[in-house]
């Protein structure tokens, strides 16, 4: 009886921070000419700890992988200040904090798009979060829109 309390209490804790972290509006940006897009969203925690999003999949798998990106300020050796996209291993999302993916900051990388996409009608999107060395998973269901690669 007191083993199935321990696994309760060290469950019970990732239970509710599924329920507690919320992804709204995934939309998609699919190009006809790069073979890659972009995925935008809002990601709400409520919970009263950090949570940590470190991997997106994607079923049905119409991309190579989904990477997670961010834009950072740099400067070349003349002085000029841009910014420059990199692919980064994790997001933290702080208690009651919003993370948007959003163009010109953080976002998801669709990396090499294939043919199948147009074949599609909906993607479902994986969201893997991790609270210290607890993990779950949070789907959302995306309608794939007309866009000119797949007319």
């Amino acid at each position: 009886m007191a083993m199935r309390w321990i696994v309760f209490l060290f469950i019970f804790p990732v239970l509710l921070a599924s329920d507690k972290v919320t992804v709204k509006n995934l939309g998609l940006k699919i190009l006809n000419g790069p073979k890659n897009g972009a995925g935008y969203a809002s990601v709400y925690n409520g919970n009263a700890f950090a949570v940590t999003l470190y991997k997106v999949e994607v079923q049905p798998e119409v991309f190579d992988r989904v990477e997670l990106h961010d834009h950072v300020p740099r400067e070349d050796k003349n002085g000029t200040q841009y910014m420059e996209m990199i692919e980064i291993p994790e997001m933290e999302i702080a208690p009651g904090a919003t993370l948007f993916l959003q163009r010109g900051g953080k976002h998801l990388m669709l990396m090499g798009i294939k043919p199948t996409l147009c074949g599609f009608k909906k993607l479902t999107f994986e969201f893997f979060f991790r609270t210290g060395k607890d993990s779950f998973e949070q789907k959302v269901v995306v309608d794939v829109l007309k866009n000119k690669r797949c007319e």
